[in-house]
């Protein structure tokens, strides 16, 4: 028996052509059939695809749709997450970070500090109280030393956190120190600190320096002056160095 899902698919040319044979030989012996046709023609044309066609033809789109959504959705998403990730701890140190590596002569060395997480590069979660390290970045051994300044201009403080020993270099495999910079607190309003004790302030810059031979004296004049020049000294320089600057 003929249906109407035969004769709309017979519309829609979906049918082989010897189904459309053995339709067409059947609608010339039925007027009624002919008549259903020519209605369901015209719905077509004024209504658009009838319910049987959305339901049946369409179900394997609708089911698709739904794959894609619950599918794709959540792995975008987690894309989103892993590239964010990725964008810390894989670009270039200093660029996603609080503290920005202003300048310098050199890219070598890295500095770390001792997050709850782990050890990181320099980020917002830095504090004058956390513990730091550095790592080597090329294939070099080198002789390193950490300077970090507090304040700026005239009052600019200059703390040694790590001075260079003649006897120690290193390279990737090495050992490296854990050192703290001299902490230094802010002053309380009140002359006092409060129940959790005096804030600690972090440097506003820090200098790392580096050079495969050990390093010359570095007094705190010449930190300040090295930063005041930016590197343009009478002579030019026999080590390489690099400022990481608190960003505003």
């Amino acid at each position: 028996m003929l249906t109407d899902m035969h004769l709309q698919k017979y519309l829609q040319g979906m049918l082989s052509e010897k189904e459309n044979k053995e339709l067409e030989a059947i609608l010339a012996k039925n007027p009624e059939m002919q008549a259903r046709l020519e209605v369901l023609k015209n719905q077509s044309e004024v209504l658009g695809k009838p319910a049987w066609q959305r339901i049946h033809l369409e179900k394997a789109n609708r089911t698709g749709s739904r794959t894609r959504y619950t599918t794709l959705l959540p792995a975008l998403l987690m894309l989103v997450v892993v590239l964010m990730v990725a964008q810390h701890w894989f670009s270039r140190p200093g660029e996603n970070s609080t503290f920005v590596m202003s300048e310098g002569n050199g890219s070598g060395v890295e500095l770390l500090y001792n997050a709850k997480s782990g050890w990181r590069y320099l980020d917002a979660e830095y504090r004058g109280s956390d513990s730091l390290t550095f790592s080597i970045r090329d294939e070099a051994k080198y002789h390193v030393a950490v300077a970090a300044v507090y304040g700026s201009g005239s009052d600019a403080e200059v703390v040694m956190a790590l001075p260079d020993s003649p006897d120690a270099a290193y390279d990737k495999k090495s050992p490296k120190p854990v050192f703290l910079p001299v902490s230094r607190t802010a002053p309380s309003d009140s002359g006092r600190a409060d129940a959790t004790g005096p804030s600690v302030l972090s440097p506003s810059r820090i200098l790392v320096f580096y050079d495969d031979a050990p390093l010359p004296e570095l007094s705190a004049a010449r930190v300040l002056d090295l930063l005041s020049s930016h590197g343009n000294e009478r002579g030019g320089l026999d080590f390489q160095y690099q400022v990481f600057s608190a960003g505003r």
